[in-house]
């Protein structure tokens, strides 16, 4: 029997397809894993991997503390 799955196809380099990995750890939403740049998601999952990513992304921000103290 064939079963569709409704998915949305990413685009990333590899550093940010490691973090989508990291968290498809946690929470299993890759449907499958294509090529180093690219990755079909679960389609209901986008708006969170887009939430999480960015706090991910944030916490690896490195900032200068210019114009503090």
């Amino acid at each position: 029997m064939v079963r569709a799955t409704k998915g949305v196809l990413l685009t990333c380099d590899p550093a940010v397809k490691q973090i989508i990995l990291n968290l498809d750890e946690r929470k299993k939403f890759i449907i499958q894993d294509l090529d180093m740049e690219h990755i079909l998601v679960s389609a209901d999952m986008v708006e969170e991997i887009k939430q999480e990513l960015e706090a991910e992304l944030e916490k690896n921000t490195f900032s200068l503390g210019v114009g503090e103290g």
